[in-house]
């Protein structure tokens, strides 16, 4: 296990190694994600325009509901990281994730569902809409504690800087959810057909697939360490100090973003329907910034851990204008090639007009919102979740939802929120710039002025 150490005097190709190594295969994961959900929408798009509106809404509100476990993911793959860069022993920050991913989703399995439904109805879904997703979600809910212990075997390989199993376990989970998927919805090889039911039975037994592997990984293997189940009662303090500000932050968020769904859902199914398929196309680009702000995180929290304020710092911008390159070409397809993307999704003219529109206009904040994720990830790897937390709630709300509620009254159109989207991008990447340069200066008298020995 080799701390990812950044050394600015190194040749750039040589840090761009070590960068592009640690980020690629969490976005082949995240795009792989992408793909699954996807799949989804296009499996379930041969019953209905409704069908499709369900899943997709379902998906956006079950990010409320997995917001809950960035307290073991964040925890864990930040706590991961730091003592893997201090040279410490992490498995019993993994134990410990482990558990509290366990007791935060024991409880959903009983009243998770419901209270999406319930968020679906206040959010202006249909009753249509809110059926077939009470469909779709039921074996999802069933299972919901080994997705959030899976995740948080997701996020102690992150931490440690093993980034490459984790893409091969989704590459498995991929078939087995697409496969089993497309046969549950119809009925295919003798197997009944459930419908919608059948695209949330898919998820499940690609996450039951992916437990078991990192388990045996994890406590047979000892790859990327060993699982000891070794506990430290100090090191659920240090979960809540992290983990906890980012439960709130994306539990807040993802609340903010379905009642800015909300919003679209009140211009019908076909503007909800055309919103979904947008943001499964802009993931694909939103994606490869995901990937990008783990590995900041990832660099940030190692390089604090061995005391290498000089590379923590040289490593965040040189990721952070890598991925504006590569983020900034998705954008520009996104604006140039609108239509072509959404095809595949829907065949109805109004779905696809609006989803062409959606698609420009965020087109534009694909730049923008790569520096803000860059520099949100490296203030997590340096344990600032608190800066990151109230930086965007505020931003959210400050510059989408509320700006987006009072012009709709003047301007009832779907392109008053989507236009406030960019424009709110814009703000929270000069927000984050300036919070991670306040941090930096914040943490400097704390660390010696010169590299480390180790450069590897």
């Amino acid at each position: 296990m080799q701390p990812v150490i950044i050394n600015p005097e190194d040749p750039k190709r040589e840090n761009a190694k070590k960068i592009i190594k640690l980020a690629f295969p969490v976005i082949v994961v995240n795009l792989l994600y992408t793909v699954e959900s996807m799949f989804s929408l296009v499996l379930v798009s041969g019953i209905s325009a409704s069908a499709v509106a369900s899943v997709g809404f379902s998906l956006s509100l079950l990010w409320f509901i997995y917001s809950l476990m960035a307290l073991s993911y964040t925890g864990t793959s930040v706590l991961v990281a730091q003592r893997v860069g201090a040279g410490e022993d992490p498995s019993p920050i993994l134990t410990t994730g482990l558990v509290i991913s366990f007791l935060i989703a024991l409880p959903l399995t009983f009243f998770g569902r419901d209270l999406v439904l319930f968020l679906m109805s206040l959010l202006g879904a249909s009753e249509r809409v809110v059926s077939l997703a009470g469909e779709y979600l039921e074996p999802i809910f069933w299972f919901i504690t080994v997705g959030f212990m899976t995740n948080t075997f997701y996020g102690a390989f992150n931490g440690a800087g093993d980034t490459k199993t984790p893409m091969k376990v989704a590459i498995l989970m991929n078939i087995v959810n697409i496969s089993t998927a497309y046969c549950l919805i119809y009925g295919k090889l003798g197997l009944p057909a459930l419908g919608v039911a059948g695209a949330g039975w898919g998820i499940v037994l690609s996450e039951l697939l992916a437990f078991v592997i990192y388990l045996y990984l994890t406590a047979v293997k000892g790859k990327p360490f060993h699982l000891s189940f070794k506990t430290d009662r100090k090191v659920v303090t240090k979960f809540l100090r992290i983990g906890f500000p980012t439960a709130v932050e994306r539990a807040i968020t993802s609340l903010s973003f379905n009642i800015f769904v909300g919003f679209l859902a009140k211009f019908g199914d076909k503007v909800l329907a055309a919103h979904q398929i947008g943001l499964r196309v802009e993931s694909i680009s939103f994606m490869v910034g995901f990937g990008f702000m783990v590995a900041s995180t990832v660099i940030a929290g190692q390089n604090f851990g061995a005391k290498n304020l000089k590379g923590l710092v040289y490593g965040t911008y040189f990721t952070a204008h890598l991925t504006a390159f590569i983020m900034g070409i998705g954008g520009l397809l996104l604006i140039l090639f609108p239509k072509y993307l959404t095809l595949p999704f829907s065949r109805d003219p109004e779905v696809i007009k609006w989803a062409v529109y959606y698609l420009v206009i965020v087109g534009i904040s694909q730049v923008p919102m790569a520096y803000a994720v860059i520099f949100s990830g490296a203030l997590k790897g340096m344990g600032r979740t608190t800066v990151t937390m109230v930086l965007n709630i505020f931003s959210f709300w400050a510059f989408r939802i509320v700006p987006s509620y009072f012009l709709l009254k003047v301007f009832p159109t779907p392109l008053v929120p989507w236009i406030f989207m960019t424009v709110e991008m814009f703000l929270r990447a000069l927000m984050f710039f300036f919070a991670f340069k306040r941090e930096v200066r914040r943490q400097s008298p704390s660390f010696p002025p010169q590299l480390p020995e180790q450069s590897g």
